[in-house]
Formats: structure tokens, C-alpha cells, sequence
């Protein structure tokens, strides 16, 4: 009994630093929840390290529980020396690459939380954007096409 007990007790105790791999917000008002998925490598949420004190951060979410384009929302955006103040979103509504909807330019976000260390980290925190329409790579952003995104999220973090 008194191992069961301390094993509760323990879990319990660990249990709010478990992260839910949230990702959900509006696009254009219309509410919305994406899937971070994991895989043998890593997860769709994740960093890498390109030099001392400069990181890469990526998440994306899928509309489902299974790899696809059609319906996955991406943020990326750089840590330099602890600080980050701009991403990039991209939203993908079809099943292909383009066309899609992103920011034209870096857009500021809030971070609450960014722990990055040697195997993992954390990142919880917001950003709103005006995604603009691109037909093709060639064509350019269309800023009478666009989505108002509003995206809270909370992902734990795998290196890469």
C-alpha cells in the first residue's frame, strides 16, 4: 500500500508539468484545434540549435491526428540570445503547398513561456496575424485575400 501511495503522491505532484500540446485559435473568427504529432524522430513541435545562443523554433498542427497539408497551421520563429519578437504563421487550406495563407512579414508574438534545454523545452504563448493569400510562390501575397489569426498555444518542445 505505501508504494501505490508514494506513487500517487508522486504523480500527482508531477502531473502539472505534463504539457497538453495545445494549438488552437480562431481563423477569421471561426474556432479552431490542431493536433501535434510525435513520431520516432521527434514532433511537430520542435527546435534545433544552429549555433550557441541562436535557435530555430517550429510548430505545427495538423487538423488531425495524422500527417496531411490540407488544414495545418504553422508558427516558426528564431531565438536569438533569450530574445524572440516575430514569427512567421502559415496556414495551409488545401492539400498541397500552395496555395496557402501567410504572413507577408514576420509578425510579433507573446511568449509566457520559452524553456529550451539539451533534449526538450517548452513554449506557451500568442500570436495574431493577418494571413494573407499566396496562389503560388511566384504570385506574391494577396492582401484583398486574406484570414485574421488569433492562435494561443502551449506545446512542449523536442530537439532536433
Amino acid at each position: 500500500m505505501k508504494t501505490i501511495t508514494t506513487s500517487l503522491t508522486l504523480a500527482l505532484l508531477l502531473a502539472p508539468l505534463a504539457v497538453a500540446n495545445e494549438l488552437t485559435g480562431t481563423l477569421n473568427g471561426e474556432q479552431h484545434s490542431w493536433h501535434i504529432l510525435e513520431h520516432e524522430q521527434g514532433s511537430t513541435a520542435n527546435f534545433s540549435e544552429l549555433m550557441p545562443g541562436m535557435y530555430s523554433v517550429s510548430i505545427q498542427g495538423h487538423r488531425q491526428n495524422k500527417y496531411e497539408t490540407k488544414g495545418t497551421l504553422t508558427i516558426d520563429f528564431m531565438v536569438i540570445q533569450d530574445k524572440v519578437n516575430t514569427a512567421s504563421v502559415t496556414y495551409f487550406p488545401e492539400s498541397s503547398l500552395t496555395p496557402h495563407y501567410g504572413t507577408k512579414e514576420e509578425v510579433p508574438i507573446q511568449l509566457d513561456v520559452l524553456e529550451l534545454n539539451n533534449e526538450n523545452g517548452r513554449a506557451s504563448g500568442s500570436v495574431k496575424a493577418s494571413l494573407l493569400y499566396m496562389e503560388s510562390l511566384q504570385a506574391g501575397h494577396n492582401p484583398d485575400n486574406n484570414l485574421q489569426a488569433d492562435i494561443r498555444f502551449d506545446v512542449t518542445l523536442q530537439k532536433e
